[in-house]
This record gives C-alpha cells, sequence and structure tokens, in this order.
C-alpha cells in the first residue's frame, strides 16, 4: 500500500528502523546491553530464616531518629473478584483494633509517644504493595522496640471487629469520595479504557464501593491470612541504629511468625490491540473537550543500562516531538488550542505514547486529521540537532536535580525513594550513579535513532483515540472507519517539514559591572547586605539538599497599590513570560535555559509582588539573568495574549460548570465581599485586559528596585551568592521623583462579617461538603499566632476523634485558625466531605464539639502532647529550606524574629491551657460565620 512505503521510505532514509529495527543503536548482545544497574552502595540487605527481607541504610539526619517502613507485597492486584477493595479494607482495619492494641487504640499510643498520625504515621495501598511506616521520634532501645512491636502487630495481630468494621466502611467510602472530583474522574476512565481486560484496569486500590459496602468481614480477613505472611513482607529501616539493632528486633517480633505458601499470583498480562478505534468520555462538567491519540507499547523495566537506554530512547523522542508541537501550537490553530506529546508509564513493562489535542471547537474530524498530519510530518522529515540537544540538556539536568534531592538527605526521603523503587519492581539504585548513567546514555543516542524511533511509532502503530467530550457532543463524533481512513491518509501524504527553531546566541551578551555594597550585617547567621541601588540580598547557608538553593525577590506593591483599571491586569502578569523577554521569544528561551534545572515564576497579592524560584549552585547565574531580563526588559505579544485569552476564558467556564467550582464561588462573593481582587475573574473583566495595561501595571510593580529584597536559602557560599547579585540584582533600576513606585505596606480590606448560610445543589457525583467558615477581628502578635498554631491542632484531633473514628462519617477533617497580619483579623474553618445524607447530623457533632471546646477548655494533657509533637519537628534537621525560607522572608519584609525555632521552643516552655483558652473563646465567639453546604442536584 502506499503509505506503507513511503513512510518505510521515510523511516529507512533516517538511518531508520533498523529492520523496522526493532533493534537501533548499541546491538542487543553488546557489553552495555546486559550491564547491569548498579544498586545503592549504601543499602545492607538481609533475610530471616522465615523467608522475611530487610533493607538497612544508615543515615544521620535527622540525628538520633530511625525510620521504618513495612511493606506487605499485596495490592489491589491480588484480590479476588469479591474482594475488590479489600487489600485497602485491611490497611484500614490495621489501625482500628489488634491484639494489643484494640478499637482505635493504636493511633492513641502513637501519638503519646510524640508521632502525629498523617505525619509520622500513615499507610497506603497500592497495585502490588500495602506498606506502613513509623518515623519514630528517637532511636532508643525503647522507642525502637515500640516501633516494631506495633508493626508487627499490624502485620500478624489484626482483630476484625465488626463493629469497627462498619464504622470504618463509611471511612473508605469517604475515601473514595474525595477522588470523585471531575480530573480524577477523568483519569479513572481514560486508566480503564488504556488498561481494559487487565487487572491494572480492574483494580483501582481504592475498591469497588458497593463491595466496601457490603462485603463480610470474612472475605476481609481471608485476604489478610492469605498474604501478610513474613515470606512475603520487606521491612525497611533507615536512620541511626545498626544492622545488630535491626537483627535483634525482628527476631523478637517477627522471627517467630510462620512462613505460609502463598497463592498463585495472577496473570498480569495487558492486552494491546494495534487497530484504529475511538472510545468516549463523556463528562457534563468538561469544559476543554480533549483528544488523545494513545500508542501503547511493552516496554521492559530497566534492570540494565540497555534497557535504560531504550527507555531513554523514546522518552527523548516522545520530548522532542513535543518541543516541537509545543513551538507550534504557541497559538491556537482553527482545531486546535495546542498538542502535547507525552511518554507515560502505563502499567509495569508497558508504556503509552500519548498525543493530547485540546480542541477549539467541535471540528473532531478537522482536529484528528491535524493530529495525525503533524505525526506524519515528523515521521517523515525527523528533527534537527538543536531539538536534541536541547531535550538532552533537559533530561541530564532534571536527573541531576533529582539526584541532589538524595543525596545527605532526611531518613523520610531515603525511605521513601527505596520505596518508590520496590513498589514499581525496580531495582534499588544510588541516585548519583543513577544520574550519571542517564547522562552517558543519552549522549549515546543519536539523532538518527530519534528520528528512526518517531518513524517507527507511526508506521507500525496505530492509534487508540479517546474523546474526552461533553455528552452532548457525542453524535458528532465521526466513526472509527472515518479515523482510520484519515490515518491512512496522513500518512500516505506527509506534510512540508516545518524549519526548527536555532539558538546560537547566550542569553546575556554584556553582563552588568557589579553594584557596590554599601551595608553588611550577620543576623544570627544569615548575611544581609545592602546595595547601591536600594536592595538588600538576603542568604542562609542550609545543607538541607546538596547543591540547591531557593530563591525569593519581593517587594512591596500589589494590586490593592494600582490604580483600579489595573488590578485585574495585575494579577494576570503571571503569564507574562510567555511574551518573552530580552529580545528573545519564550521557545528561543526555553532553548537557551534548557541546561538548568531553574524554576522562576512570578507572583503578584494584594499587597507585594516579585519571583520565586530554585536553582541549583551552577545554575545560579543564569538564574538571576533570567530575573534581570524579566524586570529590565519585558515585552509583549498580543497574538500571545488573544491565546493566553482564550484559555482562561475556559477555566472560568470550567469553575461555573463544576459543582465544586460553584460551591467555592458562592462562598468567595460572601467571603470576600469587601476585596473584589480575590473573586473569579469575570469574562467581562478579562477581556478588558489588553497587552497596553499589562505592560502598564508591570512597570508600576517591578520598575523601580528600591526597596526589594533577594532572598536566598541553601547550599552554596556567601560570597558566591553576593558576588552574582551584586552584578545582577545591584544593577536593577531604581526610579526618582515622579517616576518613582516606592510602595509600603497598607491594610487590607477585612473578610465579611455577619451570618451566611449557603447552599449549593450541584453535580451528579454523590459527594456532600460542608465548610463552617469563620473570622473575627484580633490584633496580629507572634505570640496569638502561636497560640492559634496549636489550637489548630487540638481541635484537628478532636473533630478526627469525633467525626472518623467515633462516627465513622468522614475521611479527613480540616481544621485551622490563621491569624491574617494584613487584616489584624483571626479567621479559621472546619471542612469535610462526606456523604450527603449525613450533612445535618455531621454538622451537628461538629458544631457540638466545638461548643464542647469552648465550655471545657484545653487540658493539660492535649497541650503536652502536642507540645512534644511540635518539639519533634524543630530538630533541625527536620526543618527543611522551604520553612527557612518562610521566616527568613518574614524577617526581611517585617522584622521578624531571625531565629523563631528557639524563640518558639522557649515559648512552648511557657504556654499555659489557660493562655490557649482565652484566645480560643475569643476567637471561636463571634458573629461571622459562614455556613456553607454543597449536595448533588436533585434527580431530574
Amino acid at each position: 500500500m502506499k503509505y506503507t512505503s513511503l513512510l518505510l521510505a521515510a523511516c529507512l532514509a533516517l538511518a531508520g528502523c533498523q529492520q523496522l529495527g526493532i533493534e537501533s543503536g548499541i546491538g542487543q548482545h553488546s557489553a552495555l546491553q546486559d550491564a547491569p544497574l548498579a544498586k545503592r552502595a549504601d543499602m545492607v540487605q538481609g533475610q530471616l530464616a522465615n523467608g522475611m527481607r530487610y533493607i538497612f541504610v544508615h543515615n544521620d539526619r535527622p540525628s538520633d531518629r530511625v525510620s521504618l517502613q513495612l511493606i506487605v507485597h499485596a495490592g489491589s492486584l491480588d484480590e479476588a473478584d469479591d474482594q475488590q477493595g479489600i487489600a485497602h479494607l485491611v490497611e484500614h482495619m490495621a489501625f482500628n483494633g489488634t491484639t494489643d492494641f484494640p478499637a482505635n487504640t493504636l493511633i492513641e499510643h502513637q501519638e503519646s509517644l510524640g508521632m502525629v498520625f498523617g505525619r509520622d504515621v500513615n499507610a497506603m495501598t497500592e497495585y502490588y504493595t500495602t506498606s506502613y511506616f513509623l518515623h519514630l521520634p528517637n532511636n532508643s532501645e525503647k522507642m525502637m522496640d515500640e516501633g516494631f512491636r506495633m508493626l508487627s502487630q499490624q502485620a500478624s495481630a489484626l482483630v476484625f471487629d465488626q463493629a469497627e468494621l462498619e464504622k470504618e466502611r463509611p471511612v473508605v467510602e469517604e475515601e473514595w469520595r474525595r477522588g470523585r472530583n471531575m480530573m480524577a474522574r477523568l483519569g479513572s476512565a481514560n486508566r480503564k479504557i488504556l488498561l481494559a481486560g487487565s487487572r491494572f484496569g480492574e483494580r483501582d486500590p481504592i475498591g469497588d464501593m458497593d463491595l466496601v459496602r457490603h462485603v463480610d468481614a470474612s472475605r476481609i480477613e481471608a485476604f489478610w491470612q492469605d498474604w501478610y505472611h513474613p515470606n512475603n513482607m520487606t521491612l525497611i529501616v533507615v536512620g541511626a541504629t545498626s544492622q545488630r539493632e535491626i537483627e535483634t528486633m525482628l527476631n523478637r517480633y517477627f522471627a517467630p511468625l510462620e512462613a505460609k505458601t502463598l497463592p498463585a499470583r495472577p496473570d498480569l498480562k495487558v492486552t494491546l490491540d494495534n487497530t484504529t478505534r475511538i472510545e468516549v468520555i463523556a463528562d457534563p462538567e468538561i469544559t476543554t473537550e480533549v483528544l488523545s491519540f494513545n500508542f501503547r507499547q511493552q516496554e521492559a523495566q530497566a534492570h540494565t543500562q540497555g534497557e535504560l537506554r531504550a527507555q531513554l530512547l523514546n522518552q527523548m523522542a516522545i520530548q522532542v516531538l513535543n518541543k516541537r508541537l509545543r513551538e507550534q501550537y504557541q497559538v491556537p490553530s482553527d482545531a486546535v488550542s495546542k498538542m502535547i506529546m507525552m511518554a507515560q508509564p502505563l502499567a509495569t513493562d508497558y508504556r503509552n505514547n500519548r498525543l493530547m489535542a485540546l480542541l477549539v471547537d467541535q471540528n473532531y474530524q478537522a482536529a484528528i486529521d491535524e493530529a495525525f498530519m503533524q505525526l506524519s510530518r515528523f515521521a517523515a522529515h525527523g528533527f534537527s540537532q538543536s531539538d536534541l540537544d536541547t531535550v538532552r540538556q533537559e533530561i541530564n539536568s532534571r536527573y541531576q536535580q533529582m539526584a541532589d534531592g538524595q543525596r545527605d538527605t532526611t531518613n523520610g526521603r531515603v525511605m521513601m525513594s527505596i520505596f518508590n523503587r520496590l513498589r514499581t519492581q525496580a531495582p534499588i539504585t544510588d541516585a548519583d550513579e543513577y544520574a550519571a548513567v542517564v547522562a552517558k546514555l543519552t549522549q549515546s543516542i543519536t539523532l538518527d535513532e530519534i528520528n528512526a524511533q518517531v518513524a517507527k511509532m507511526v508506521v507500525t502503530q496505530n492509534p487508540l483515540v479517546i474523546a474526552q467530550i461533553k455528552p452532548e457532543h457525542q453524535s458528532a463524533l465521526p466513526t472509527a472507519a472515518a479515523i482510520d481512513a484519515a490515518w491512512q491518509k496522513a500518512k500516505a501524504n506527509p506534510p512540508a517539514a516545518t524549519k526548527a527553531i536555532e539558538v546560537v546566541d547566550r542569553l546575556m551578551s554584556d553582563i552588568p559591572a557589579p553594584a557596590n555594597i554599601i551595608a553588611h550585617e550577620v543576623k544570627e547567621g544569615a548575611q544581609v547586605w545592602t546595595l547601591a541601588n536600594g536592595t538588600q540580598v538576603w542568604f542562609l547557608q542550609s545543607d538541607d539538599t546538596p547543591n540547591q538553593l531557593m530563591v525569593r525577590y519581593q517587594g512591596w506593591g500589589g494590586s490593592q497599590h494600582l490604580p483600579k483599571e489595573l488590578r485585574r491586569s495585575a494579577y494576570q502578569l503571571r503569564h507574562i513570560s510567555k511574551f518573552g523577554y530580552g529580545g528573545l521569544n519564550s521557545d528561543q528561551l526555553a532553548m537557551i535555559n534548557a541546561p538548568y534545572p531553574n524554576r522562576l515564576m512570578t507572583f503578584i497579592t494584594q499587597d507585594s509582588h516579585g519571583f520565586i524560584g530554585s536553582s541549583d549552585k551552577a545554575s545560579f547565574e543564569n538564574l538571576l539573568q533570567n530575573l534581570y531580563l524579566q524586570v529590565t526588559k519585558p515585552q509583549t505579544d498580543e497574538a500571545l495574549w488573544k491565546a493566553t485569552q482564550q484559555l482562561l476564558e475556559r477555566g472560568i467556564e470550567g469553575r461555573l460548570t463544576s459543582a465544586e467550582g460553584q460551591f467555592n464561588t458562592a462562598i468567595d462573593e460572601v467571603r470576600y465581599v469587601n476585596n473584589p481582587m480575590l473573586l473569579t475573574m469575570t469574562k467581562e473583566e478579562l477581556a478588558e485586559i489588553n497587552t497596553t495595561k499589562l505592560m502598564q501595571a508591570w512597570q508600576l510593580l517591578f520598575g523601580d528596585a528600591t526597596g526589594h529584597q533577594l532572598i536566598v536559602v541553601g547550599n552554596a557560599e556567601p560570597e558566591y551568592v553576593i558576588g552574582l547579585a551584586q552584578r545582577y540584582i545591584g544593577q536593577l533600576p531604581v526610579k526618582t521623583g515622579a517616576q518613582a513606585h516606592h510602595y509600603a505596606p497598607v491594610k487590607l480590606p477585612a473578610f465579611a462579617g455577619g451570618r451566611h448560610a449557603i447552599h449549593i445543589a450541584a453535580g451528579k457525583e454523590p459527594m456532600g461538603v460542608t465548610s463552617l467558615i469563620f473570622n473575627r477581628a484580633e490584633k496580629y502578635s507572634v505570640e496569638t499566632e502561636n497560640q492559634v498554631g496549636l489550637l489548630s491542632r487540638i481541635i484537628a484531633n478532636r473533630m478526627r476523634e469525633s467525626l472518623r473514628e467515633a462516627a465513622g462519617g468522614v475521611y479527613t477533617v480540616r481544621f485551622g485558625i490563621r491569624l491574617d497580619r494584613e487584616r489584624d483579623q483571626a479567621y479559621g474553618m472546619v471542612s469535610y466531605s462526606h456523604d450527603p445524607k449525613r450533612g445535618d447530623e455531621l454538622k451537628a457533632m461538629a458544631l457540638a464539639e466545638l461548643a464542647t471546646i469552648q465550655k471545657e477548655g484545653v487540658s493539660q494533657q492535649e497541650l503536652d502532647e502536642v507540645i512534644a509533637q511540635s518539639k519533634q519537628s524543630l530538630v533541625a534537621d527536620n526543618i527543611g529550606d522551604r520553612q527557612r525560607m518562610t521566616w527568613l522572608k518574614d524577617a526581611a519584609q517585617y522584622g521578624d524574629s531571625m531565629d523563631p525555632v528557639a524563640d518558639y521552643v522557649q515559648w512552648l516552655d511557657i504556654v499555659t491551657p489557660t493562655m490557649l483558652n482565652s484566645t480560643m473563646r475569643r476567637v471561636l465567639n463571634t458573629e461571622n460565620w459562614i455556613d456553607a453546604t454543597l449536595v448533588p442536584a436533585p434527580a431530574k
């Protein structure tokens, strides 16, 4: 047939497909093909006589701490047809009663030891595994004994009490209910289509809710009896302990457990039909309709360098294609607003190369024709070396950044890294060595191979098309036969090649001279320099993540400081980088910046503005150059702004279409009545924004650097940071006289007062949401902020105990009180999702709990427990750079303490229930309440 000969010729001409080569590059029998990926060298592995395995990594961050994770190698894939959701139910029941810890006393015991449920104690059920983790507060023999004992109870001593089961069923259902939003529904529907006929498509870990509601306890216990045996378990231990101590504990608590013969594992094969066909996902809340074109393939989990190279070859080919599509769709076509190509893992040993087309309208055939022509174009003509170089740099930068994040890091990160490899059945590798292998392999991949990989996909595979559309548009979809005809036509008639973007210039050719430092001081370990243009540089050295830096550039001046006609425009300045800067468009900038793992985003609030970002040490100058050019040489593009407006308009429609969006919009319209800029923008307001207003708002906020601060936290030397900051931050423009834009802090309008009831009936999902929102005037002080922080945790614990553990009515309860220093207001909320039929019952319980705590007050025992948990979290190695950045930016912006940890710990030693109760009663005794409920729309 004609289409085969044309594309086959192209494939072969591009050093092609190697006999439709399924083999390309390095030969199957080469040393590389068989070289195993090296396992991490600091890992000790062992096994007990009963078959239980353990993995140990010694780690001293945090010092004197140990983390444990017990993995049962059984998950939803191992469930029988009448057990779907049972693996997850067993996980829940493991906290609802063991022989030593009946009912919910296990959680109570863990919290009494200083652990926080959710933070230090949790569990998860997945396809292959069910796991339980503990971050122990210390590494004493007593605490180690407690940790191993609790895990052994969950592994071998569960009590399937009927009363506890009945309470836990609705909790699991509420967890399921939380995943019924539109994006989760679409994700689930896509997975079922892509994996149809396999257990991966049929065994979602959350389970079948009809079965969960009614399954007999004996079937739950049967799963536990089948799979919870030592020869089906692995224990990960990371921390400041020894192999000898671990084996002592294992011999005490796990060695006595008897090995059992495990049931036969089910067949996990995924059937991949190679036919062009269409499947439909119709959802009434969809606003942006999408067509996806899926090319599913087998792909071996990488255990050797050869297998990893094959994965990287496909990944790079897909990313090169995505790069070119991104460049082509900066501005929408008549049928397609954007095209995105991605390589996704589908299941173990399977992948999906997916092209997604975001549609302009319901001209589905035109969009399909366009997508197929793009695939045909690049299969026939290939890519440029600059395309490949850009993608190679991006991939290597990303893997190196991941390696930095795993080096000399905390117990939790190390443990999660090991678990992530186990849960995907991948080898447990050293992140630095893995990044080095990736760099070596990507360098070996040639442009001919990239071109052949894309050509091979188009020649040998046919797309499974999935249409995500509104229900009323289904009749307009073309048939599978029409789609196949378009596919064959496109392959037989590839369009002309498009020109690749080439960039040879550096980001900046003229490097500014360093500005003078006019003042320097050291405040509690932080370096503070003042530069000649009135900017400051604040730097706190940290080794939380080797080689990494967190960056924030900030200044007073937000929407509230601007003329009313520019306030909406100010909030859209987060999009201005799309237009490029420094005379370069966004595509050119993407290529120039590809070698650097930098992130830099604009932020605008009601009273401040700036950039937030991250970098590594070697890339820090590149980040500052980008910041400098954005501030000094911004630019706009009318066509790109029009395209952005179209996407923003869909977002506005989406918020008003979804049940959750309607609910939040109704709350916001009451809560932010005095703060209209915090309300969702209307289409009319969006239409009023143009590129002239965007540039005016930008210049008013960013055009004068006086009084701004660059704040840097991370792993670098002070001399390095200030040396680069002098050149770029120190040379940002300042203005004087009438052109100066020096802003001061302003008091923001208060949140709404009075009592308000909101009831929204929308959507078809069986999901109810209750939110009780309150505020009152409260003068800001650090002490009051500390008090409401402790109160939030104590009251949240009470809410969890009553609404989840006693009533079984919710999965999680959100409760918190915050102190707003810009408004001098305390505000808070209790919020939870629930069965719509239980709305009144659960609300009455929540209000009763609030009334009880106001009447009885906080107890000394509750306070002592939360204080102990707080102190545990404030150990130096438990404090991350994100928290350090928050403290440093507040010190720079508000003059807050430079040593908030010491101040807070000192305060914890003197705080009393009487102090908390006074603040709590004052804050909760307010007439300013929003009582909001969301329920499904009544059936028609």
